[in-house]
C-alpha cells in the first residue's frame, strides 16, 4: 500500500466529492475546476487501485472501501482545523505585519509546506533542510514563507545560530504529525479490508515497568502478522510523552501516573507491580537474618530517578516501616545497567520481580527476605484521547492486555 501524504491536494479532492456528492458541488467548494476534481479523485483510485465511489446519474457515492479512507481523511483534515483555530489563538506577538486575521492553513497547506516544516526543525537551518530534502535552499525559504503566509503568523525564531519553533510554529508541527499519521494509518486500514495487515507500530517503554510482556505481545502480534513493522523505544516519562502528542509513538507503556498528566491523555491500566529488594547472588547479605527495611538503611543502594513512580515507591517503602528513605547513592535509569552495577557490586536496589525473573532463575539476581511495603504500581497504556488506533496497534492493544491478564 502507497503513502498517501504525498498527495494531499488530491485528498482534499476526494473529502469534498464524500461530502457533497459530485465532483461540481466538491469543485465549487474548492473554487476548482471540476475537471480538475474528478481527476484527482480518479488519480487516488489509480494509486490505490481501488474503487472509492459509486457513479451513478444522481452523483457519486462511497464505496465500503471508500468509507473506510473517508473516516481517516475526516480525522486528518481536522487536525488543519484545528490548526487554523489554535494559531489563531496564539498569534499574539507572532502575527505578520499587514496580514488577516485567519489562518488559511485548512484550505491550502500542501505536502511541500509541511514535509519542509517538518524538515526544517528536524535540521535547525535551511541549508541543512535543503540538504536533508535534496532541494535547494531557495526552494525551503519559499516553502516556509508560504507557510507562514497562509498561518498569518511566524513559525520559526532566526538567529545565527539557526532556527527554532515559534509557539504556533510547534503547534503547527504537532497537527501536522497528526495528520500524517491518520494519512498513514489510512493505508494501513485499507490494507486490512484487503486481507492484508501491515503498517508501523511504534512503541514507547519507561524504564524497571515493561519486563517480559511488552515482548511477549509483540511476538503475539509478529507471529500471526510477520509483515507489520514494530519499534520500540525508551526514554524518560517526558521525552516519550512529547513523541506521544506528536504522533511519533503509538503508545507509552510503564508505570502510570496519578494523576493523569493531561486531558489529551489516557491512561489504561493493565496490572498492578510491587517492588523487591535485590541483589547479586552470593551478597553478604545473604543467609543474614534480616528484619526489616531497617537493616538497609546504611546499605549501597541505586536510587530510582526523581520524581517516577519508582522514587514514590521507594521512599512510601521506608516511611511506611517508620524510616527516612536513603536520599544518597547513585540514580540510574538504565534496567540493564542497574542489573549489572548490582552484579559487579555489593549494591541493593528496589525492582520489580518480573522485571529479573530470568536473571534470578538464572541464579544472577536474588531477591532479599523482606517485606516491602506500599509499592504497589499501576502498569499501564498511555495514548492519545483522541487516538484511533491502526489495525496493527489494535491487534497490539489485544495482545497487551491478554499478555496482562496472563501475568495477572
Amino acid at each position: 500500500m502507497r503513502t498517501l501524504t504525498p498527495h494531499l491536494k488530491k485528498l482534499r479532492a476526494v473529502r469534498a466529492v464524500a461530502e457533497h456528492g459530485s465532483t461540481a458541488r466538491a469543485a465549487a467548494s474548492l473554487f476548482l475546476s471540476q475537471p480538475a476534481v474528478a481527476r484527482a479523485v480518479r488519480d487516488v483510485e489509480s494509486l490505490l487501485d481501488m474503487t472509492l465511489f459509486d457513479r451513478s446519474a444522481r452523483g457519486m457515492d462511497l464505496t465500503e472501501l471508500g468509507q473506510v479512507l473517508d473516516a481517516r481523511l475526516k480525522r486528518a483534515f481536522a487536525q488543519l482545523r484545528a490548526v487554523d483555530r489554535g494559531v489563531t489563538q496564539l498569534a499574539a506577538g507572532h502575527r505578520l505585519a499587514h496580514h488577516r486575521s485567519e489562518s488559511q492553513l485548512e484550505t491550502h497547506a500542501g505536502y511541500r509546506h509541511l514535509s519542509t516544516l517538518m524538515a526544517l526543525d528536524a535540521a535547525g537551518s535551511e541549508s541543512r533542510c535543503a540538504e536533508a530534502l535534496g532541494i535547494s535552499q531557495p526552494a525551503v525559504t519559499q516553502a516556509i514563507a508560504q507557510l507562514e503566509h497562509l498561518a498569518g503568523v511566524r513559525l520559526f525564531h532566526r538567529s545565527a545560530r539557526g532556527m527554532r519553533l515559534t509557539e504556533p510554529g510547534d503547534a503547527l508541527l504537532r497537527h501536522a504529525r497528526l495528520l500524517w499519521f491518520e494519512l498513514d494509518s489510512a493505508s494501513a486500514d485499507l490494507a486490512s479490508r484487503v486481507g492484508r495487515l501491515q503498517g508501523r507500530v511504534v512503541i514507547g517503554t519507561l524504564p524497571f515497568s515493561t519486563g517480559l510482556f511488552v515482548p511477549r505481545a509483540v511476538e503475539r502480534l509478529l507471529a500471526s502478522h510477520p509483515a507489520v513493522n514494530v519499534t520500540i523505544v525508551d526514554g524518560t516519562y517526558e521525552t516519550l510523552l512529547h513523541r506521544l502528542r506528536h504522533a511519533e509513538l503509538d503508545m507509552v507503556i510503564g508505570a502510570l501516573r496519578q494523576p493523569p498528566p493531561a486531558d489529551d491523555l489516557h491512561q489504561e491500566p493493565l496490572f498492578d507491580d510491587e517492588l523487591a529488594v535485590v541483589v547479586r547472588q552470593g551478597h553478604p547479605l545473604q543467609g543474614r537474618p534480616l528484619r526489616g527495611l531497617a537493616d538497609l538503611v546504611d546499605a549501597s543502594w541505586i536510587l530510582p530517578m526523581p520524581n517516577t513512580p519508582a522514587q514514590s515507591a521507594f521512599e512510601r517503602a521506608f516511611v511506611s516501616d517508620g524510616l527516612a528513605p536513603p536520599t544518597s547513592g547513585l540514580q540510574v535509569n538504565s534496567p540493564a545497567l542497574t542489573q549489572a552495577l548490582l552484579m559487579e557490586s555489593d549494591r541493593v536496589v528496589l525492582m520489580s520481580p518480573r522485571q529479573i525473573s530470568r536473571e534470578v532463575k538464572a541464579g544472577l539476581l536474588a531477591l532479599l527476605p523482606i517485606t516491602v511495603r506500599m509499592t504497589t504500581r499501576a502498569i499501564g497504556l498511555t495514548t492519545r484521547t483522541d487516538y484511533l488506533p491502526s489495525p496493527g496497534v489494535a491487534f497490539l492493544l489485544d495482545a497487551l492486555r491478554d499478555t496482562a491478564a496472563d501475568l495477572g
